[in-house]
């Protein structure tokens, strides 16, 4: 049985069919029959500027975590909790009283 199956693979093999013209043809016309059509061009929606800047940091998602972050460090510098001056007395070994997180202007144009 085995012997019968693989003779009958070889002759399978051996003997090459082309399809013929006909169906060639046909299946020619339904493929470009399918193929999807050009797009009309259609007006370039504008927009606007918060989307483009959404857009350059990777998206609104992106965009909202940054927001957070931001005011997180806002509000930790104004509110300065007590972990925070404990903290900076553990690392200096001194008596903070607070901690100047966010400086004044005027102390970054001094040079301290």
């Amino acid at each position: 049985m085995a012997d019968e199956l693989d003779d009958l693979w070889v002759a399978a093999r051996s003997r090459r069919i082309e399809p013929s013209e006909a169906l060639m043809a046909r299946v020619l016309a339904d493929g470009l029959a399918e193929q999807p059509r050009p797009a009309l061009v259609a007006r370039r929606q504008r927009r606007g500027l918060f989307a483009r800047l959404a857009e350059v940091f990777g998206g609104f998602g992106a965009l909202a975590g940054m927001g957070g972050a931001a005011l997180a460090g806002v509000a930790l510098g104004f509110v300065q909790p007590a972990q925070v001056t404990e903290f900076a007395d553990a690392v200096l070994g001194v008596q903070a009283a607070s901690v100047e997180l966010m400086p004044d202007a005027a102390s970054l144009w001094a040079g301290e």
